[in-house]
């Protein structure tokens, strides 16, 4: 997959300006930590890498792992290097003297080093576990290797890549952003739309050891008032849990509907993926943010997060039932809960606090 036109070019003059560059839409990390890079005064430029090429380039180079090796790499390099091609352009432009990047973002290894060849720091924050395979990032690791800084939300990741020499690893929980996710008072439309006892909003992973792990505990809300909105991947999932997909609400949601949909319900579980070690989920901090109770599955770092326990967990199916069955029918203990945990992370867990903690840490 590498890009061998790429040379490097005698160092140029930079400009002040930081890239954040993403691919998110739904829920868009990078979109809040470049907003919160611009009110501490950063002059910040934010590039979605699915804006560089044709879309229909997307959709077809995510199913080109299942053709031979030979034409999986093929398109793969076509697609990289188009993106790369782009971003290059882009640089030579804008001259940006720090550059921001959420997990690889397609950023070949060669992009990297051109940009520090030429001075620019590269800071990776990371969202997901760049030593899990990935058919799709190939190169993830190797970008992640190239960088100056990562920044990881969970400590779980740092040992493996400790291992392979990275020494400059930041540890950070990004938190919420409180523009998005807050308590307020729903319309009545809203109300039809999203009001449950339990809500959960998210991908259904296709069928695999990851979708089927989800399923499996979302299942013991079958038969109650229960939502749950996703994507098509669910489809898949459902001839093993047909009682599940009788809840099931084929919508996406953006993160102001996320929010919405949250202050219309009272219950919220949050399930974290096999790439999640010790990390405490974005979900968990903005679901409390919008005032929902949230029942987490358990994960180390909450325990150096929330050290008082403000976030009730599970660590099993049953447990998942019984504390949800719990706290649905003791309103008042669950509201106080809920609120005991916002105001811990309306004071520590925000992306302006993390963006402060980060800026001290890059200087």
């Amino acid at each position: 997959m590498a890009n061998n036109n790429l040379k490097i070019t005698n160092q140029i003059s930079l400009n002040s300006l930081h890239w954040v560059i993403g691919e998110q839409e739904l829920g868009p990390i990078e979109h809040y930590l470049a907003k919160s890079l611009r009110k501490k005064g950063t002059n910040v430029s934010l590039i979605n890498i699915h804006s560089l090429y044709n879309k229909n380039w997307r959709k077809f180079s995510s199913y080109s792992h299942r053709f031979p090796r030979r034409y999986d790499n093929a398109v793969q390099t076509k697609y990289f290097n188009k993106i790369n091609q782009e971003l290059l352009k882009k640089y030579k432009e804008q001259k940006p003297s720090c550059i921001f990047i959420y997990n690889d973002c397609m950023v070949m290894p060669e992009t990297i080093e051109f940009f520090k060849k030429n001075g620019t720091k590269i800071i990776i924050f990371l969202g997901d576990d760049p030593n899990y395979l990935f058919p799709a990032k190939k190169t993830f690791l190797l970008t992640v290797m190239n960088a100056d800084i990562v920044i990881l939300p969970d400590t779980g990741w740092i040992e493996g890549l400790k291992m392979l020499g990275l020494k400059n690893i930041f540890y950070s929980p990004y938190g919420t952003d409180t523009e998005v996710f807050f308590k307020m008072q729903p319309e009545n439309e809203d109300m039809k739309k999203y009001k449950s006892e339990y809500l959960f909003i998210g991908t259904g992973y296709f069928l695999n050891s990851w979708g089927i792990r989800r399923a499996a505990l979302l299942n013991e809300f079958a038969g109650l008032n229960f939502k749950l909105f996703g994507d098509k991947l669910w489809l898949e999932l459902f001839p093993y849990f047909p009682e599940l997909k009788k809840h099931f609400i084929p919508q996406q949601l953006y993160s102001k509907d996320v929010n919405i949909a949250c202050n219309c319900s009272k219950i919220y579980p949050v399930i974290v993926n096999a790439g999640v070690i010790n990390g405490v989920s974005t979900r968990i901090f903005d679901c409390i943010a919008s005032g929902i109770f949230v029942l987490a599955e358990y994960r180390k770092d909450l325990d150096m997060l929330f050290p008082n326990k403000e976030i009730i967990t599970f660590r099993s199916k049953k447990e998942l039932k019984d504390k949800a069955a719990y706290f649905l029918k003791n309103e008042n203990e669950r509201l106080e809960s809920t609120e005991c945990a916002r105001k811990v992370i309306l004071e520590k867990y925000t992306f302006d606090v993390s963006v402060l903690n980060i800026l001290e840490y890059i200087k």
